[in-house]
């Protein structure tokens, strides 16, 4: 009896114990769930069809075109599976199928990834047939982006494989394999192009072969193609812009100041998105990230910043007016430049010696003039110089300088605006004056902007003291958007009735100044020429590098259409390159034609690559870095 107790209880234990593994089975390990699941049903992820980008003409710039990828669920492959048989069917290497599963594994084992991407549909055909042999892996279809147009890179933006952080971010919706906009409206408006995932459920026989839907399609869910968006950009004014770019480095940004909309936006050196598509897009990006000399990634339109020079002389002046430091009739006398103790600013205006006021000192761009303005602003509060410097702050931010403008592009640079508070640190109180940061009054010194920032300025001028948030997209779905960010006027500082001096004077450029060469004949331009100085630091000496030319533009002065900037790197004075770029895109839009053929002809064909090749061999001899020249990256 007591043999047959202990068998009976021997018995239990056991069964107790197969009981207990059997529960494990099939309540923790997923291998089984997976497999029971994965042998009846397949689950297919649809990826929506991403949304199109139009021009503001409705031409079709970015569209997309489909492709397969195998993806794998790691724990369902089995100890018997035929590796090198698999990599013959799918055309891939051994240490390449290594490397791809255990990527696959790295991000789960029982989560589906994407094993081998960019499958054509020629290739998928003869995979399909066979695929059913090998357990763990599938298939998915998805799009491409396929752009269809050859450059404006900074503009369009490209997608990417989604990194950890990516779905880390936003776990809900993205998976290893997925891709999202890695740069400009691709990545701005991702969320808004994207769309939403779909599911489809199919029932499979033993052997894995679809054999149709799935509880009638009562459990899938449809995908939601992403929504199309229609940008502010003119893509004939874009190209005839990237056209003059040629064989230069620098950023053109051209707005309609009547609502903030920009009409072009170019960064030079130009990239092809079609660069970033495909199988050799990894390779083509990383030597793109490489080329430190010529930066073609770094968007110098809103991620450069340069010392806007001469063309920062009208809010010198507009502040001046603004704090009632100086009036309409202020005149100074230019001898040469100005001087004070041992600090000297040379003038080339060609006015030396008789009384100048606030319309010829912006035409002829006195530094003289403008350096005492600055020195009167300053010197406003005369035992509390930071005050002065202050209230000078605010004013220039109210232009949009010093921060980001809050606008839809996908990067952004704040510059530099200093202010009161940052002189009394670096130099302490009472222990700098107006002298100290003279170079300030001629948009020299710390001051440091980005080409979109001076196209709003000059869309602030233009409109008499207001502006609209610059924008990249004009509709969505083909409808107008109706964001107050882009639609509510926002005020600069400065009273409406200083505006017209500041504008007289800027066409004055044209008549007797330094736009002559280049006046249109049959359009009223309004305009002001720059040269920033450019230094590095080689062996701890300060080395002077050929100056930026810039030039700032707005037209017709009538009834202002577009407002421009344009800032050409290492290009010398603003009147050599940066202002017969600016008028001829000013004329280009307004006319849709351009008369001056042999200005054209002249800039369309003339570059500076003798002058980068020889900062590029003094950047490859020389370890330095550039003051005031271009700023970091987001």
């Amino acid at each position: 009896m007591k043999k047959l107790y202990n068998f009976y209880v021997l018995l239990s234990f056991f069964g107790i114990i197969f009981i207990v593994r059997l529960f494990y089975i099939q309540i923790y390990t997923e291998k089984y769930i997976l497999n029971a699941f994965n042998t009846s049903i397949k689950q297919e992820i649809i990826i929506p069809e991403r949304g199109s980008i139009f021009d503001r003409n409705e031409n079709l710039l970015v569209f997309n075109k489909s492709i397969y990828e195998l993806i794998v669920i790691p724990i369902l492959i089995d100890e018997h599976f035929n590796i090198m048989e698999f990599c013959n069917l799918v055309g891939i290497e051994k240490n390449t199928f290594s490397k791809n599963l255990e990527k696959a594994k790295s991000y789960s084992k029982y989560l589906p990834s994407v094993f081998l991407p960019f499958i054509s549909k020629e290739k998928f055909a003869n995979i399909q047939e066979k695929l059913y042999k090998y357990k763990g892996f599938d298939w998915t279809k998805r799009s491409l982006r396929d752009y269809k147009v050859e450059s404006s890179a900074n503009v369009l933006g490209y997608i990417g494989e989604v990194t950890q952080k990516d779905i880390k971010k936003e776990s809900n919706y993205y998976q290893i394999g997925d891709f999202i906009g890695w740069a400009g409206v691709e990545k701005s408006y991702e969320k808004i192009l994207r769309g939403k995932k779909g599911l489809k459920y199919w029932l499979r026989d033993r052997k894995g072969c679809i054999i149709g839907g799935y509880n009638n399609s009562k459990n899938n869910v449809k995908a939601v193609s992403g929504d199309d968006i229609s940008l502010t950009i003119d893509w004939n004014l874009q190209s005839y812009a990237e056209q003059l770019m040629y064989k230069k480095k620098g950023g053109i940004v051209a707005i309609n100041p009547k609502n903030g909309e920009i009409l072009s936006l170019v960064s030079s050196p130009i990239n092809n998105p079609n660069l970033f598509v495909g199988v050799n897009r990894s390779k083509e990006f990383q030597k793109l990230m490489k080329d430190t000399i010529d930066n073609p990634l770094f968007d110098r339109t809103t991620q450069a910043r340069y010392p806007p020079a001469s063309s920062f002389k009208l809010l010198t002046e507009l502040a001046g007016l603004q704090m009632g430091v100086v009036d309409p009739n202020t005149t100074f006398i230019c001898y040469k430049g100005f001087k004070y103790g041992k600090k000297r600013i040379h003038c080339h205006s060609g006015i030396h010696g008789f009384p100048i006021g606030v319309e010829t000192a912006v035409a002829v761009s006195c530094n003289n003039y403008f350096a005492q303005v600055y020195k009167r602003v300053i010197e406003k509060y005369p035992k509390d110089l930071a005050k002065g410097v202050n209230e000078w702050c605010d004013i220039i931010k109210s232009f949009g300088f010093g921060n980001y403008l809050y606008n839809d592009l996908a990067t952004g640079e704040k510059g530099v605006i200093p202010s009161g508070d940052y002189y009394n640190k670096k130099y302490g109180i009472t222990k700098w004056n107006a002298i100290t940061i003279i170079s300030n009054s001629i948009g020299q010194g710390e001051i440091n902007v980005t080409p979109m920032q001076l196209a709003n300025m000059v869309c602030a001028i233009a409109n008499r003291g207001f502006f609209y948030t610059p924008h990249i997209v004009k509709r969505i779905n083909h409808q107008p958007i109706y964001n107050p960010n882009y639609t509510v006027a926002k005020h600069t500082k400065v009273k409406s009735k200083y505006f017209d001096f500041i504008i007289n004077g800027m066409e004055k450029v044209f008549i007797i100044g330094t736009g002559k060469s280049f006046k249109s004949s049959d359009i009223r331009m309004a305009g002001k020429t720059g040269t920033s100085q450019n230094f590095i630091k080689v062996n701890h000496k300060i080395v002077s590098l050929p100056d930026h030319s810039i030039f700032i533009l707005f037209a017709p002065v009538e009834d202002p259409k577009i407002a421009i900037s344009v800032i050409i790197e290492n290009g010398g004075f603003g009147s050599r390159w940066a202002g017969p770029i600016a008028s001829l895109i000013a004329e280009k839009y307004i006319k849709n034609n351009v008369n001056r053929k042999n200005l054209e002809k002249k800039i369309m064909t003339s570059g500076l690559q003798k002058t980068y090749s020889s900062i590029a061999k003094m950047k490859k001899f020389n370890n330095f870095y550039t003051k005031n020249s271009i700023g970091k990256k987001e």
